[in-house]
């Protein structure tokens, strides 16, 4: 994982706050590790007491949570070495993931083939290089997110919001797509044969390479309606 700089004020904060190892793994795009090494460097250089911490100092034995993004109660919960395991854990066991709470989770190279991330909130999520295959994501918030070179054949993607996601190579044959919002999406070389995109809207979606051969394109938006 590429080193960045950690604002440790801002860090602390956020510990203080109650933010959980799953969370601040997620914002600071950490491993469990890297998340142990933080606390350690934080309370040699007098950022934050052993006390503040009242006793939780992360270990690689630590169980992380995925929430419910509007309840807050655990969806799942397993040790892990990062967030892309956990949701990995979580998907082989077959759980339920609509409404989980994964904002700007690096996913890149998720195996997660038929999932359930319907309502799911991965706003600026990486999810490049991901199995997603057959996955659900209907009413899923994925704007901004990564997902080039991703593989959602077969996924159902209806109502999701997608808007100035990049998707470049993506393979979306045969997803449904329907409803969605891809404004200002970029879609360059993706593969959207047969998706079925009706009623979505594309404007100022970049097509440049598209495959779309035998795409669903009734009631497209592809530019503003007039004033």
């Amino acid at each position: 994982m590429p080193k960045k700089h950690i604002d440790a004020k801002e860090a602390r904060n956020d510990i203080i706050s109650g933010m959980d190892h799953a969370e601040l793994m997620r914002k600071y795009n950490l491993s469990i590790r890297g998340l142990i090494s933080l606390f350690d460097k934080m309370i040699a250089s007098g950022a934050i007491s052993v006390q503040e911490l009242e006793g939780r100092m992360p270990t690689p034995e630590t169980s992380l949570r995925i929430r419910n993004q509007f309840t807050d109660q655990e969806i799942f919960s397993s040790p892990a070495e990062t967030i892309k395991d956990l949701v990995e854990k979580a998907a082989r066991a077959g759980v339920d993931l609509s409404e989980a709470e994964l904002t700007g989770a690096n996913l890149s190279g998720l195996s997660a083939a038929g999932a359930n991330f319907s309502e799911a909130m991965l706003y600026r999520a990486n999810l490049n290089e991901a199995d997603l295959s057959g996955a659900l994501f209907t009413g899923a918030e994925l704007s901004q997110a990564r997902l080039c070179g991703s593989i959602l054949s077969k996924a159902d993607l209806s109502g999701a919001n997608l808007s100035e996601a990049d998707a470049t190579g993506a393979v979306f044959r045969s997803a449904r797509i329907v409803q969605a919002n891809l404004d200002n999406t970029v879609l360059q070389n993706a593969d959207l044969r047969e998706a079925d995109l009706t009623e979505s809207r594309l404007i100022g979606a970049d097509l440049t390479g598209a495959d779309l051969q035998g795409a669903r394109l009734e009631g497209v938006m592809t530019e503003d309606a007039p004033h």
